[in-house]
């Protein structure tokens, strides 16, 4: 029969321990490595349903609802009830449109609509307060109202232009109605010089 050496017998049992060791070392990092796969997996699976959670939860918020009056030659003149960020062309159409012989050139359709708001849609040579509220957009007294003024009816005082006039209106449109004449220096390009001459000429009741 054939005998080992020590020498062999020694030099089979490191080998045997060489090779153990390797394949053990090589099982431990594939599980290694799994374990990192299963971790990623649960981190991307977490991430996925957070933004799901995060997109539900803004789709669930509801616009502020707005009421605003339509009334003149519409369809079916009424209050409706809209969404904050509809525009005053939305409130028209939402009372059936405009009729017929209505005259909407001096009405901003591009405007945003404010609660408790009137739409007013003249006929043709009617003198229009077209997004106002109660009251005329000029007083008796002969002063322009500069939170229902059009754009045309601001460009008749001393000084304001277009451009000026159309700057009045986009600042009422952002920041809402003036509270006092001397609110309307908040405006771009209007100073005291410019307020001075038109101060006697405006109203905001």
């Amino acid at each position: 029969m054939f005998k080992l050496t020590k020498n062999q017998q020694y030099g089979i049992i490191i080998l045997l321990v060489v090779v153990l060791f390797t394949t053990g070392y090589f099982i431990f990092e594939k599980n290694k490595n799994n374990d990192s796969n299963i971790d990623m997996s649960l981190k991307s699976t977490d991430s996925v349903l957070n933004a799901d959670n995060t997109n539900e939860m803004v789709s669930n918020e509801k616009p502020k609802e707005i009421k605003v009056y339509v009334t003149g030659l519409v369809k079916s003149p009424g209050v409706y009830t809209m969404k904050d960020g509809d525009r005053v062309d939305d409130a028209i159409k939402l009372a059936g449109g405009a009729l017929e012989g209505a005259d909407l050139s001096n009405i901003n359709l591009a405007e945003k609509v404010k609660d408790e708001q009137m739409i007013k849609v003249p006929k043709i040579g009617e003198n229009n307060n077209s997004t106002g509220g109660i009251g005329d957009v000029e007083k008796a007294d002969g002063k322009i109202n500069i939170n229902k003024a059009t754009k045309e009816e601001l460009d008749t005082l001393p000084g304001i232009g277009e451009v000026t006039a159309q700057r009045i209106i986009d600042f009422r449109e952002q920041h809402g109605n003036f509270q006092k004449i001397e609110d309307i220096m908040n405006v771009s390009r209007i100073g005291p010089k410019l307020f001075e001459q038109i101060k006697d000429k405006i109203t905001v009741d």
